[in-house]
């Protein structure tokens, strides 16, 4: 088989966030990363006395943890603000990020609803010039891939 030519960097890709799954907010010029961890569906193992391997079983999915890296800035409506007031009201938050960026077929990857589990509060060190960056963590049941 020949090597691809359609691979993708993050550099055009569109990172957004909801507090109702229809209103998006684009946080593209403040996030930085976008990713996935858990979601792993659940097994389990019997045996028999007759076999010496195992009958797997699988269950349900566990929850997903999507975590945007982003850059703190103090506005009223930014990405910042955005996560913070879905973590202390305990509120809704959706993800929806667009690794192509834009286009007609491009593939959209966007979270079931989701809460904010964990505190995002800026951190940094006085010997550092980087940009004071925070890590959004949402929990969700699912990601759906539809096409734009």
């Amino acid at each position: 088989m020949a090597q691809t030519t359609n691979a993708l960097s993050w550099a055009n890709a569109t990172i957004s966030l909801s507090a109702n799954g229809t209103t998006w907010t684009d946080i593209s010029g403040f996030a930085n990363s976008v990713s996935v961890d858990g979601g792993e569906r659940a097994t389990s193992e019997f045996f028999t006395v007759d076999g010496d391997t195992p009958i797997v079983t699988s269950g349900k999915r566990g929850f997903l943890e999507i975590t945007i890296k982003a850059v703190y800035t103090e506005a009223g409506s930014d990405a910042y603000a955005m996560g913070m007031a879905a973590y202390e009201n305990n509120t809704p938050l959706y993800a929806k990020w667009i690794p192509k960026g834009s286009g007609a077929g491009a593939f959209v990857f966007t979270t079931s609803i989701g809460r904010v589990t964990k505190p995002i509060y800026p951190q940094g060190a006085a010997d550092s010039a980087d940009a004071i960056q925070f890590e959004l963590g949402i929990s969700c049941g699912s990601i759906t891939k539809s096409t734009l």
